[in-house]
């Protein structure tokens, strides 16, 4: 009896770890929390500021993985995601590197690029565009924070549709209605605030 009541409770144990753990790495859908949307009525207006340089990718790099790095606390390059390139998609980079030779790069579906910038680059090196779209954001808070779930109370993971593991979003940085987040250093260096 002993027995079977401890194996029950380890086995009630590991279930909520489990459940802990998945909830704690499962991208969140932030349109679906409508305390997160209804802040959007309010949000203010951004543009691109910066250049942001694109390219075609090159026949070799269809099929490869591009790794998207973002500076870590220490101004350090950290991995945030990976995506493998396909034939219509521009390969997009932040003028300056996130540290060192590192560049912050990504990939753009060509319709999405050609609504934002308006021409598709017709190089397969990098040349700068400037962004025409301009987006509305949102701060993100400690309460934006613990609606999206977050564990530690400085970062949250978001459900994006060019990544199944979502992306990682940063207190102090911003939340899009375009459905990405902007690292509060990003937002500083590379927007401005539309009046």
């Amino acid at each position: 009896m002993k027995n079977a009541l401890l194996a029950t409770t380890f086995a009630a144990i590991l279930s909520v770890s489990s459940f802990h753990a998945v909830a704690e790495t499962t991208p969140v859908t932030f349109q679906d929390i409508p305390e997160v949307m209804s802040e959007f009525y309010s949000a203010k207006v951004f543009r691109k500021k910066a250049l942001t340089y694109g390219r075609l990718p090159h026949p070799r790099e269809i099929g490869r993985i591009l790794p998207s790095f973002v500076a870590d606390e220490n101004g350090k390059p950290k991995l945030e995601t990976e995506n493998v390139i396909a034939f219509g998609d521009v390969i997009t980079r932040n003028p300056e590197p996130v540290s060192g030779a590192v560049f912050n790069e990504w990939l753009v579906p060509k319709e999405k690029w050609l609504e934002t910038y308006g021409e598709l680059p017709k190089l397969m090196r990098f040349m700068p565009f400037q962004k025409n779209k301009t987006i509305k954001a949102i701060p993100i808070t400690d309460e934006i924070l613990a609606l999206l779930g977050s564990s530690n109370g400085e970062t949250a993971v978001i459900a994006v549709e060019w990544n199944e593991a979502g992306m990682t979003v940063y207190k102090d940085g911003y939340l899009t209605d375009g459905g990405y987040g902007i690292a509060p250093e990003e937002m500083a260096k590379t927007y401005e605030k539309i009046d």
